[in-house]
């Protein structure tokens, strides 16, 4: 009798611990030996209350988004209990964060689609792109005036030696900037005194020894910050976040407004900061073939 009475306690403190358990974070991204109580943890996985999750492995990287908003990332070794992470969350949240959060869970999970918006600048980039080599960006896009990384590729069959020139014109094609690149991406700095504050900016690309292996002619308008307050609000609220998943939610936020240029310089960004973990490097895989050819 003091045995099944032993059992039937065990058992209800059991059903009790399980049904305690509440999710607090899920997994955006995983580099490394992650464990949580003694299980791999991947991707789209949730971390709950009560338990333990242990970073392990060279250049670890765990990044995770809080239920309530926000979100938290792991890069040093250790062991760390999901209720002191949630701690340092519950009083951080932000309606705008949390939607772009969202953004990349339903990517995650496979539960959402294209946005309308990629699916427009996709729809009309594919029809206009005839020439051998390509931008993943639209043909007309906008980019605020920071860096941005310009990123290319050839299309299939078409052969290059990985030297190229860009090209930089304005509104008259005069030429503003005209460089040697090695390689399929340039650096452009928005910034630079070269280009004259121009609120419009054109950029080709060709073979440095075949003229004729080119790209179409590319365009954006420069958004200058204190055009519209909103934009300058949302973007300061959402670059405080110098982390991977910072970068990895405004390269969304980008995407999202159409600044294409910068969400790929976020994308590299945040895979740079994440160790390069792999589903962040698949999402900007992603992102490219949504611009490309």
């Amino acid at each position: 009798m003091k045995t099944k009475l032993l059992s039937f306690l065990l058992l209800l403190l059991s059903f009790t611990y399980v049904n305690a358990q509440e999710a607090k974070f899920m997994v955006l991204g995983a580099k490394g030996e992650i464990t949580s109580d003694g299980k791999k943890v991947n991707v789209g996985d949730m971390l709950v209350s009560n338990a333990s999750v242990k970073v392990n492995g060279t250049n670890p990287y765990l990044g995770l988004a809080y239920i309530a908003g926000g979100t938290l990332e792991l890069t040093k070794k250790g062991s760390f209990e999901v209720n002191d992470l949630e701690k340092k969350l519950s009083n951080k949240n932000n309606d705008l964060v949390s939607k772009y959060v969202d953004f990349i869970k339903d990517e995650l999970t496979g539960s959402s689609g294209e946005t309308s918006s990629q699916a427009k600048y996709g729809s009309v980039t594919r029809s206009l792109k005839k020439k051998p080599i390509y931008f993943y960006a639209p043909i007309n896009s906008n980019a605020i005036k920071s860096e941005v990384t310009l990123t290319w590729a050839l299309k299939e069959g078409v052969s290059s030696n990985d030297k190229f020139k860009i090209y930089i014109k304005d509104r008259k094609q005069h030429v503003l900037v005209e460089d040697d690149v090695q390689g399929t991406s340039y650096k452009l700095d928005l910034n630079d005194a070269k280009l004259k504050d121009q609120k419009y900016l054109f950029y080709y690309v060709e073979d440095a020894s075949n003229h004729k292996i080119s790209s179409d002619m590319y365009a954006f308008q420069v958004y200058m910050m204190g055009e519209d307050k909103e934009t300058d609000k949302e973007l300061a609220q959402l670059k405080e976040n110098n982390t991977a998943i910072g970068h990895l939610i405004l390269a969304k936020y980008y995407e999202d407004k159409g600044f294409i240029v910068n969400a790929s310089s976020a994308y590299e960004k945040a895979i740079a900061l994440s160790n390069g973990d792999k589903q962040y490097t698949k999402m900007y895989q992603d992102f490219q073939s949504r611009y490309g050819s």
